[in-house]
């Protein structure tokens, strides 16, 4: 019986006069109907409304009901009564980015994203590695590396590379960064490196000026030249054989599939989009659709490296890509709960640098202006670096020497610091690269937006921003599209491109736990954008960067719908919504000062992120989203009330909430009693 008037859902719950009804009503149907009372039911409805509780029969929601319906008993052989005993309900969490395959709890060496001392890793790493079953091939692997954060050095280990060597000396050592865009990796490792030739050459000194010049400003060095064994973005991986190892740990993911649910349902997630789903793990879904044990609905958003579908003249096959994504497509377009229909892009990289580096690595997100050279020191109190002083790449010294750099003359950068005090390196300029030509970021976006799929674009960078705007506004007018794109991350946007946002009916998608402050993490970005060596040090009000980080409620002024996801496994496997929710109303979770207060959203803006804005950026708020009639039964009871928690200046035990049950499609398929 699907019960349609608010008349008739009376007569069921309470037999009220207002209905003519003075006996109770039998269901009629052989499902019992579930009656949800005394609760605080969060909506998210037009009207933002809470309800005391709510009818649900089969999969569906058959009513919301006011505190007017309720109020006398009903004949609870013939229906399901749950008493919610005060508890705050809301709808099932959207995880609008995640890699779930990724961060699937299967037993690999990982560092937990735990700021640790170059000798903590050496010792875990040697520990864990030599366990078996641990090694992916002849490559030992540690997963979840913090790069931004500890790392110090000592008297055994000066550099990274080194640590490892006290792992192994015989095989391949890496360490993936918790972002998947960082690596630390050995000297056997660094000797693989194979050349454009396909010679084994390794990186070095003389290599890094030579045959991997163009992959230079990707891989750290000491202050002799030599690789540090710091790796950043995927470039180099290629070159020394590492690129499978991309999805470490996967083989054991496939043997327990049932471990997928276990990433979302315990957080409250019924909705995520995976933000980079390889064809080459699909088979994990498959397998637990099979066995009905998948309690989710899934976008999957396929990536496919243009670049790798390119001639020698830079033209790409994007008919060979869209025909493949397409077929992906059609092979779930009958499945209710998952669906292929967006496409992954990369615009740029990260916007971290790595002030350990000798000279300092710079960020390579795609900026719009050169990024600062920083003279860094060690601060034995802290026991961490500190800014001293900046390189004036904009001097005759540095003018003169870069002269003499491109033109193969490098300075010797002992004697040169001596003098100087900083590295004859630090005098180059740069910005960054898109990780594409800019043509083909613009030409991929255009004819995936042609082929019907909507865009999930990674954008850290404010250039990398703006041509990711550039790209889906392109589209739009060319193939006279309304699609609704996202872009997520939005690390540092330029103001003038808050307003492009609304005009081009583009989802702001942001991780909000990153917005706000970490000082050893700020220490390897904000000094490369802005001067920290001033009074307000890192944190300047004026700044560039603490002006327009993560700029959430400047974009939702200008009319954009705000959208949240996690990233994890990036940071941590927890997709820690509770903690999200916390940083994008205090941009803090860390007990400091918050990192540009004036970009936080309402508590009701952020949950609304979470649901119903998510489920409108994945395409299925007819269906979920909100808790309204009609809708599918998708939604979690917590332990505490997050509204209450905002609204009366305790937004800092946010962090802490629980969630107690988690139903999907009228059922319940979580509790943590069970």
């Amino acid at each position: 019986m699907k019960i349609k008037t608010p008349c008739l859902a009376a007569m069921i719950i309470l037999a009220l006069a207002a209905c003519g009804a003075k006996e109770d009503v039998a269901a009629t149907s052989e499902t019992k109907e579930i009656i949800f009372i005394n609760g605080r039911i969060y909506t998210a409805n037009e009207d933002r409304a809470f309800a005391p509780g709510m009818i649900v029969h089969g999969d569906e929601i058959v009513e919301i009901l006011s505190d007017e319906l309720l109020g006398m008993s009903v004949d609870e052989d013939k229906y399901e009564i749950i008493d919610l005993e005060g508890r705050l309900v809301l709808p099932g969490l959207h995880d609008a980015h995640i890699h779930p395959i990724s961060a699937m709890p299967v037993p690999v060496c990982s560092l937990e994203n735990t700021p640790m001392t170059l000798a903590e890793i050496a010792a875990y790493s040697s520990d864990c590695t030599a366990q078996p079953g641990m090694a992916e091939g002849d490559w030992l692997v540690v997963l979840a590396w913090n790069f931004a954060a500890g790392n110090q050095p000592g008297e055994d280990f000066k550099t990274i590379r080194e640590a490892l060597d006290a792992v192994s000396t015989e095989q391949p050592v890496i360490l993936r960064g918790s972002d998947g865009h960082h690596y630390g990796v050995n000297s056997v490792a660094l000797a693989r490196a194979k050349n454009a030739d396909g010679d084994i050459v390794g990186f070095t000194k003389e290599t890094l000026s030579t045959d991997f010049a163009d992959l230079a400003a990707y891989i750290g060095v000491d202050e002799t030249g030599e690789p540090n064994g710091r790796l950043t973005e995927d470039y180099a991986l290629t070159a020394i054989d590492a690129g499978s190892l991309l999805d470490s740990g996967l083989a054991k993911s496939r043997e327990a599939p049932e471990l997928l649910m276990k990433v979302t349902l315990p957080k409250g997630i019924t909705s995520f989009l995976d933000a980079a789903a390889s064809p080459d793990t699909l088979d994990i879904y498959d397998a637990l659709r099979a066995k009905n044990g998948f309690h989710a609905r899934a976008h999957l958003a396929l990536y496919f490296d243009p670049s790798e579908y390119g001639d020698e003249s830079g033209t790409v096959d994007y008919a060979t890509i869209l025909n493949k994504a397409n077929a992906i497509r059609e092979k779930y377009a009958d499945d209710p709960l998952i669906e292929a229909d967006f496409l992954k892009l990369f615009a740029d990289g990260v916007l971290e640098g790595d002030p350990l580096s000798d000279p300092p690595m710079l960020p390579n997100a795609a900026s719009s202006r050169n990024y600062l050279q920083p003279i860094y020191e060690w601060d034995d109190e802290a026991q961490w670096v500190r800014v001293a002083g900046y390189a004036d790449t904009s001097s005759a010294l540095c003018e003169n020497t870069r002269a003499e750099i491109a033109a193969g003359n490098s300075p010797d950068a002992v004697a040169f610091k001596a003098t100087n005090g900083f590295h004859p390196m630090q005098c180059l300029q740069a910005n960054g690269v898109l990780q594409h030509p800019e043509q083909m970021i613009m030409d991929y976006v255009r004819e995936g937006d042609k082929a019907g799929f909507t865009w999930h674009i990674h954008a850290i960078g404010d250039r990398a921003i703006r041509t990711s705007i550039d790209a889906i506004e392109a589209a739009r007018i060319a193939n006279h599209s309304g699609a609704k794109h996202i872009i997520t991350h939005l690390q540092l946007v330029r103001p003038e491109d808050f307003d492009r946002f609304a005009a081009n009916d583009i989802y702001a998608s942001f991780t909000f736990a990153w917005a706000s402050r970490d000082t050893q993490y700020d220490a390897t970005v904000i000094p490369f954008v802005d001067r920290a060596d001033g009074p307000n040090g890192m944190y300047d009000p004026d700044g560039y960067y603490f002006s327009n980080v993560y700029p959430a409620a400047s974009l939702r002024d200008a009319g954009a719908v705000i959208i949240a996801g996690s990233d994890a496994p990036v940071d941590t496997k927890d997709p820690r919504p509770f903690i999200n929710i916390e940083g994008a109303v205090s941009r803090s979770i860390f007990g400091l000062p918050p990192l540009n207060g004036n970009q936080a959203i309402s508590i009701y803006d952020a949950v609304d992120a979470y649901t119903i804005n998510a489920a409108k950026a994945l395409k299925q708020d007819d269906i979920a989203g909100s808790l309204e009639p009609g809708k599918k039964a998708d939604f979690i009871i917590l332990d505490q009330d997050i509204f209450d928690l905002a609204e009366n200046g305790n937004a800092s035990d946010i962090s802490e909430t629980n969630v107690l049950e988690t139903w999907f499609g009228g059922r319940k398929v979580y509790s943590s009693g069970e």
